[in-house]
């Protein structure tokens, strides 16, 4: 695993490494906060006054952002592989998280 980390760290471009790390990091936040307000909620009776919606948002669209900077760094380094998939799953996360805000 630390080899195929290392690998990636050779070729990727050093920019776009921090953005996809930085982007990866907010989803594990916001992902972590709503895994931690459904369960307190689940334990508890009382409401939570935390919006969890909004939470979920934080996380798809920091899932979004870090597709859309894989996306920039393949259209520059004309790597074609999966590209029109992770362009559809990045237009299907982009609509459901702003369903979720609209909610």
């Amino acid at each position: 695993m630390v080899s195929s980390i290392q690998e990636k760290y050779r070729k990727s471009n050093k920019i776009f490494l921090a953005l996809k790390v930085l982007s990866s990091a907010l989803t594990i936040y916001f992902a972590a906060r709503v895994l931690f307000i459904s369960i307190s909620g689940l334990v508890s009776s009382d409401t939570s006054t935390v919006f969890p919606n909004l939470l979920i948002f934080g996380m798809l669209f920091s899932l979004v952002l870090s597709n859309v900077v894989q996306l920039v760094e393949m259209l520059i380094t004309k790597k074609k592989e999966y590209f029109i998939l992770l362009l559809i799953t990045t237009f299907f996360l982009l609509g459901v998280s702003t369903f979720l805000l609209w909610l």
